[in-house]
C-alpha cells in the first residue's frame, strides 16, 4: 500500500506492503500538526489516510481518487470548506456518497437540520481530541460496512406482508390529492408544492412504498440513518413523522400504532390509532 501524507500541500511518501486498503480518508485540515497527527492516528492495514490544507489540494485529490471518507476544515485558507462539502453531495467529484465530518469551530455548533440539508454526517468542534475523532471515524466506519453486508429487504423488518415489490417502490407516486415524484423529490398536495428535507423525503417514500404495512421503529430508525449517514434516534424518528405529518396535512394517512411503529394507509382504507 502506497502511504502518503499531503500535510500544507507538502507530501512524502511511504511504502508499505500491508495488503488491500479498504478505507480511504481525506482529511482537509489547514494546521500542519494536527493533519500530520490525525494521519498517523488513522493509518493502519486497512485504512490509507491523506491530508491537504487547502481547497485547491483538495479539489485536485478529489478530482483524481475514490475517498469513503473526506474530513473537512469549514475555515481553509482560500475558501469556506461548506463549499467543499456542497460540491461532494452534488457528486461532483469522483468519491461516491462518502461520509463527511466537518471541523467547526466551537462557537458555531451546527443544527441537526443544518447538518442534513448540506450532507454532513457528523461534525466535531475545534479544539478536539484526536481520540474522540477516531472513534467518531471508527464508528462510521463500521455503520457503513454493517450496511453494506445486508440486502435492503434482509436490513428492513415490517410486520403484515409485503412484497419485494412494495420494498422496491414506484418513482412517482399519485395518491388523492398528493403527487410525489421521489427522483425529481418534488412533492404537491391539491397541486401546492410541499418543501421536505432530506430526512422527510426518506421517511416519506419509505411510508408510501410499503403503504399497508407497519413499519417498526427500529426499523425505520435504522433505514434513516443508513439512508442519510445520521444517527437517527427514536426520539428524532417522532419529530419527524410530526413534522411530516404537519406539513402534508396527513393526519388520516400517516398512522402511528402505538408500542409498534408507523403506518401510511390511504384514507378510504380502515383508519387505526392516532397521530404520531
Amino acid at each position: 500500500m502506497l502511504r502518503r501524507f499531503y500535510c500544507a500541500d507538502r507530501f512524502v511518501n511511504l511504502q508499505k506492503e500491508v495488503g488491500f486498503c479498504v478505507n480511504r480518508i481525506l482529511i482537509v485540515e489547514p494546521e500542519f500538526e494536527l493533519a500530520e497527527k490525525l494521519c498517523r492516528s488513522f493509518s493502519d492495514a486497512e485504512t490509507q489516510a491523506l491530508s491537504c490544507g487547502t481547497m485547491e489540494a483538495a479539489d485536485a485529490l478529489l478530482k483524481r481518487e475514490k475517498y469513503q471518507m473526506v474530513i473537512v476544515d469549514t475555515k481553509l485558507p482560500d475558501g469556506d470548506g461548506h463549499d467543499l462539502i456542497s460540491d461532494l453531495g452534488l457528486g461532483v467529484y469522483l468519491s461516491e456518497n462518502p461520509v463527511i465530518i466537518a471541523i467547526v469551530p466551537n462557537n458555531r455548533r451546527p443544527e441537526l437540520t443544518d447538518l442534513n440539508e448540506q450532507g454532513i454526517t457528523d461534525f466535531i468542534t475545534k479544539p478536539f481530541s484526536t481520540a474522540v475523532l477516531k472513534a467518531k471515524v471508527c464508528t462510521h466506519f463500521r455503520r457503513r460496512k454493517k450496511d453494506s453486508s445486508f440486502h435492503a429487504s434482509e436490513r428492513f423488518e415490517a410486520t403484515g406482508s409485503g412484497t419485494p415489490s412494495s420494498i422496491s417502490g414506484e418513482h412517482r407516486v399519485a395518491t388523492d390529492a398528493y403527487v410525489f415524484d421521489f427522483d425529481a423529490e418534488e412533492y404537491s398536495l391539491a397541486g401546492n408544492t410541499v418543501k421536505l428535507n432530506s430526512l422527510e423525503q426518506c421517511l416519506l417514500r419509505t411510508l408510501v412504498e410499503n403503504k399497508g404495512i407497519v413499519l417498526k421503529r427500529k426499523a425505520l430508525t435504522e433505514k434513516l440513518s443508513s439512508e442519510s449517514r445520521i444517527m437517527v434516534n427514536e426520539f428524532m424518528l417522532s419529530q419527524l413523522v410530526r413534522s411530516l405529518v404537519d406539513k402534508l396535512i396527513a393526519h388520516n394517512y400517516i398512522k402511528t400504532i402505538y408500542g409498534i411503529g408507523y403506518i401510511w394507509e390511504d384514507s378510504e382504507e380502515n383508519p387505526q390509532n392516532g397521530r404520531g
